[in-house]
């Protein structure tokens, strides 16, 4: 079994996607072709969801290119500043614009329509309702019986409604028909690749040894906050409140998540052989002037470029044999 995994990180999505679209370009392979299962959290939810459905790394890399500048919109200078001072009290940015482009892109498909494709996915969200984690499954196994009816459009606008930045989305069960609400997965589960080997040895009962997995991430920031790098007052400062972690804290708590993740999966697999060439992970660098709301010409070409040009190192190519070859 192939599992591919994307993590969550907005509009920093776009450049997973220019890393697939060049991959699928080099190999002459599409991933829809190639994996069997597809698991994502909030941006990574909408990538994961795409390629089951059978879209292509072309095809979503122009859909984030046609509503990242309307659901990230920021028309003059100083706008983001202000959708920080509108975050205090409710989101920083409508979803009518997301929603509307998963509307366009899925349409009326569900869960149990990327089942008859054979595919399975996974979606990480929050509930809000219960104060649980909640994965979204296709129904793959005969103990699944819950999410097969629910829409793909809902699914993904679910998992991406991360806190601050997007309000949080309110779904009715297809089985119970009780609403619950939602936030981004990425609270508890921004590098889901475990919970898709954990679903692939427990409910499919895959071989340990038959299963593969790559990860990929949206572009992460370097954390260190190293004592050479700060003046005075930042020093000063580290004894922090609220406003001085501002969203800092939100960026620690989603990326140490992901890297425990990494951690556990890589050493799961540890005692397999050829155990490395199994679990392959990509991350990729977030330089300045990007982030997960910006979504400006310049920032939509810099984003590109990352995951193009990730995809274009042999090292990383030689890497990705096992899974196109």
């Amino acid at each position: 079994m192939r599992i591919l995994s994307m993590d969550g990180g907005g509009y920093l999505g776009l450049a997973t996607a220019a890393f697939i679209e060049e991959t699928e370009r080099h190999f002459d392979s599409m991933c829809h072709e190639r994996f069997d299962m597809f698991c994502g959290t909030s941006t990574g939810a909408i990538i994961a969801l795409a390629l089951a459905s059978g879209m292509s790394g072309k095809e979503i890399a122009s859909l984030y290119q046609d509503f990242g500048g309307k659901v990230f919109n920021n028309p003059f200078p100083g706008s983001r500043l202000l959708r920080t001072a509108r975050g205090i009290v409710v989101a920083r940015y409508s979803n009518k614009a997301l929603r509307k482009a998963l509307t366009d892109a899925f349409g009326d498909m569900t869960l149990g329509d990327l089942r008859a494709k054979n595919k399975s996915v996974l979606v990480a969200a929050f509930c809000v309702t219960t104060g649980k984690p909640r994965v979204f499954k296709t129904n793959h196994s005969s103990d699944l019986t819950r999410d097969d009816g629910y829409l793909v459009r809902d699914i993904a606008l679910a998992s991406a409604a991360a806190p601050v930045y997007l309000p949080v989305v309110k779904l009715q069960s297809p089985t119970t028909k009780c609403e619950e609400w939602y936030c981004d997965g990425g609270v508890f589960a921004n590098h889901p690749a475990l919970l898709g080997y954990a679903e692939a040895v427990s409910h499919l009962e895959v071989d340990p040894r038959e299963i593969y997995v790559l990860s990929l991430s949206t572009p992460r920031a370097d954390l260190a906050e190293r004592a050479s790098t700060r003046n005075i007052v930042q020093q000063f400062l580290l004894s922090r409140g609220l406003i001085s972690w501002g969203t800092k804290l939100a960026g620690v708590m989603i990326a140490s998540t992901s890297m425990i993740a990494h951690e556990t999966l890589r050493r799961i697999l540890a005692w397999q052989p050829e155990a490395g060439a199994r679990y392959v992970r990509i991350e990729l660098q977030k330089p300045s002037g990007v982030d997960m709301d910006i979504a400006t010409p310049k920032a939509t070409e810099t984003l590109r470029q990352i995951g193009f040009d990730q995809a274009f190192r042999t090292e990383v190519r030689n890497r990705l044999n096992i899974f196109f070859n």
